[in-house]
């Protein structure tokens, strides 16, 4: 089996993307990790509005669920993780052309070092970013801390297609 290089995760990602557009919308991303260094992810999400039958103007009508699954080369060896999160809209930022978020959820990494054996570790995550809404996609910045298991703190710059609660 090869292993899995930058460029080999690159040419995957459409096929993730692919399998997030069954959400509601779905983004790709490129992030820097105090731990991980570079790593590439794709994020589905999903407005809970859409699940459940509540008054539009309750907070779990404005929630969206996020489900993301990232891949970093940390200098020795390969990082896997996946989040599963719940982001809230907190205002808009310059009128409506942008919308702050925060957001929190479990967190579950895979370290797989070149020497040794590989550890999994699970804890949360704590997201707080930027959405600019264009027509048909919304780039995005984002700061994303992960304590309880792998502790980093990583820098998010990524693109999502379709429309999210927010």
């Amino acid at each position: 089996m090869q292993p899995m290089t930058p460029t080999n995760a690159f040419l995957r990602l459409p096929l993730l993307a692919a399998f997030a557009f069954l959400l509601a919308g779905c983004a790709t991303f490129v992030e820097y990790g105090s731990e991980t260094d570079f790593g590439v992810g794709v994020r589905g999400t999903l407005p809970l509005e859409r699940v459940v039958s509540d008054d539009p103007g309750a907070l779990v009508s404005r929630l969206e669920l996020a489900g993301s699954f990232h891949r970093g080369w940390p200098t020795a060896g390969s990082w896997t993780e996946g989040n599963l999160a719940l982001l809230l809209p907190l205002f808009p930022l310059g009128g409506e052309g942008a919308r702050s978020y925060v957001g929190t959820g479990l967190h579950v990494g895979r370290l797989n070092p070149d020497l040794g054996d590989s550890s999994t570790k699970v804890g949360a995550n704590f997201i707080g970013g930027v959405r600019f809404q264009q027509r048909g996609f919304a780039p995005f910045v984002e700061l994303r801390g992960s304590a309880g298991g792998a502790d980093q703190l990583s820098g998010v710059l990524g693109i999502q297609f379709l429309r999210g609660a927010f």
